[in-house]
């Protein structure tokens, strides 16, 4: 596939671990049915992290978002919520602001500009 991403690089995920009980995950390219297994593997084991209090998702520099990432997202949020901690999401353009605006996800999953305004 010249010119175009690996098969199965499409995504790809970079953990910054807990500090001060805040955790960053950052997703670059596509988020896809293909590829919200390693999203989820990504983000599943810092929700339900105790010491995680807020965590934090880039989602910046995706270039596709389609639903099956904001049904991770959804899971992730809710075991979060089971022991009040909170998941932001950061987001600027259109790719995943309006699928999350469409299916009326911006109250239960806020998007914040830069990761610096989500952490605070």
């Amino acid at each position: 596939m010249a010119g175009g991403w690996p098969l199965g690089a499409r995504l790809g995920i970079g953990v910054r671990p807990a500090r001060d009980g805040v955790a960053l995950v950052t997703a670059t390219g596509e988020v896809d049915i293909a590829t919200v297994p390693s999203l989820r593997a990504a983000l599943a084991p810092l929700a339900a992290d105790p010491a995680v209090r807020l965590l934090v998702c880039d989602l910046s520099k995706v270039t596709f978002f389609g639903c099956a990432g904001i049904s991770v997202l959804l899971d992730a949020r809710a075991t979060l919520a089971n022991r009040d901690a909170r998941l932001r999401l950061v987001a600027t353009g259109r790719v995943v602001v309006r699928p999350l605006a469409v299916m009326r996800m911006l109250d239960l999953l806020p998007v914040s500009p830069d990761v610096r305004t989500a952490t605070l």
